[in-house]
């Protein structure tokens, strides 16, 4: 049977540190990714909402719901 040494006990434990913080870098980094393609989903699903909702319709008449949710409204 192999002693370890001091050493090879600090070699052994220092790669098995690194591998671990290697394991951890790719994990954070496939969940940014994952995170950021759901923010920019949602940046254009809302950039789309909003135009559509501040866009003026086919009429002139203002809609029932723009007109009850009106931040204008409520302010004034």
């Amino acid at each position: 049977m192999q002693e370890f040494s001091p050493q090879t006990d600090l070699a052994l434990r220092f790669r098995n540190y690194v591998i671990l913080l290697d394991r951890l870098v790719r994990e954070v980094e496939e969940e940014l990714q994952h995170n950021q393609s759901v923010r920019n989903e949602w940046s254009e699903w809302h950039s789309n909402w909003k135009r559509a909702w501040l866009s003026p319709g086919t009429g002139s008449q203002t809609s029932p719901l723009k007109e009850r949710f009106s931040v204008k409204r409520r302010l004034g």
